[in-house]
């Protein structure tokens, strides 16, 4: 089956509107990547401990995931996503008050579950409103504009905090939040869509055991599964240690954005060529291309005897990445039926908060165990694990039914 016969954005009017609403999303929560591993590290008095609480974060996630089918079954997509842009707004306006580690846990635990709830509703709302044609555009479509939030986030983030302290850094986030529910409700969205009005779920209850049995009855969607658990990590890994690694190397918020920054131009460049040439020859060489890319300069990083080398081999690290983002999604819904979808796809995302429980974990338990340098290695290890792993990938997917 071709790339481009599955299911995703279109290019349409509410296309648009929910890939603007990504890019202002996408905006507000990196405006604190910069900062927030070393913010952190100041209320609990340990780097080595940063990534335990991110990997902790993790469980929100799942949480988020699992409690999916409750609330889409009682509220309207539009609704929730409403709700969540303005309480994540408070909560994360609320980071300017806090000193000490259980208010620090518990505002990032619900932070972390609400915004999930916008990312996911983004997402459905998108592909309830999807053609079945113009994939490869219309998925490039959204994510570049996912990516340019990504892109000019942590630079605006860190230079603010450079010169004007982290608080008004947690406050511009979450005005960008409120920006992003006054946006959508200016929309005029044709409201008749089913998923705007009423879940978009059967009446029949279906046991997560049930859906976990039919989701590893095929051996494609398992492989889809580590593929993502793989990638998640690698932006977990980013997420903690490029900010905690541009500080021990005694450079300020704003050089830690502009890092982060860049490594956003990898997506940029290359997400929307990968789905061209997916379309044509298919998903494992460049997934499993992309995999050995990131372990080659992440034991780069390693050998390299200067920071700016450094900084460079870490943003060359995700043209591996970008390879592999617009397409494992992709890879899971080549081998699920379209009547599964609903079902099956809430087994899979459950690779996300695995994938984030994962990279941070392995981050503390190499910073206590080693050097920090040796983290790159470990991580060049563990993709190395993943580019073979990617060997198994088949190209040819099972028959599509409507």
């Amino acid at each position: 089956m071709r790339f481009s016969k599955i299911r995703t954005p279109h290019i349409c009017k509410e296309g648009q509107i929910f890939s603007w609403a990504s890019l202002i999303y996408s905006f507000g929560i990196s405006l604190i990547l910069p900062i927030f591993p070393n913010f952190i590290e100041s209320i609990i008095n340990s780097e080595t401990f940063v990534g335990y609480f991110y990997s902790s974060m993790s469980v929100s996630m799942a949480i988020a995931g699992l409690t999916t089918s409750f609330f889409y079954k009682k509220f309207s997509r539009m609704g929730i996503l409403y709700f969540a842009f303005v309480l994540g707004a408070l909560l994360t306006m609320s980071f300017v008050f806090v000193n000490g580690t259980y208010t620090l846990f518990v505002l990032e635990f619900f932070r972390v579950f609400v915004l999930m709830y916008v990312l996911m509703t983004l997402a459905l709302l998108v592909r309830d409103f999807a053609k079945a044609n113009d994939l490869g555009k219309t998925e490039g479509f959204y994510f570049l504009f996912s990516n340019i939030g990504w892109f000019f986030g942590p630079i605006i983030g860190g230079v603010i905090a450079r010169y004007a302290g982290n608080e008004p850094v947690f406050v511009m986030s979450g005005i960008s939040l409120i920006v992003g529910l006054f946006y959508m409700a200016r929309q005029h969205i044709v409201v008749e869509n089913p998923s705007l009005e009423s879940p978009a779920f059967e009446e029949k209850k279906v046991k997560a055991f049930d859906k976990f049995k039919k989701f590893i009855e095929n051996k494609n969607r398992i492989v889809s599964y580590f593929i993502s658990i793989f990638l998640i990590s690698w932006m977990a890994f980013k997420t903690v240690v490029i900010p905690l690694f541009v500080a021990d190397n005694g450079y300020g918020s704003d050089t830690t954005g502009l890092v982060i920054s860049l490594c956003i131009l990898p997506y940029i460049i290359f997400e929307m060529p990968i789905g061209r040439y997916a379309d044509k020859k298919g998903l494992r060489l460049p997934i499993m291309s992309g995999f050995f890319i990131i372990a080659f300069f992440a034991l780069a990083t390693y050998f390299s005897p200067i920071f700016y080398l450094d900084a460079l081999f870490l943003i060359f690290a995700n043209i591996g990445a970008a390879f592999i983002e617009p397409l494992r999604d992709v890879y899971f819904f080549t081998n699920t039926e379209k009547k599964d979808e609903d079902a099956l796809y809430g087994v899979f995302i459950t690779a996300d908060p695995i994938g984030r429980f994962i990279g941070p974990a392995l981050v503390s338990t190499s910073l206590i165990l080693l050097p920090f340098d040796y983290v790159f290695v470990v991580f060049a290890v563990l993709f190395v694990v993943a580019g073979c792993v990617s060997v198994l990938i088949k190209d040819k997917s099972i028959p599509r039914k409507p």
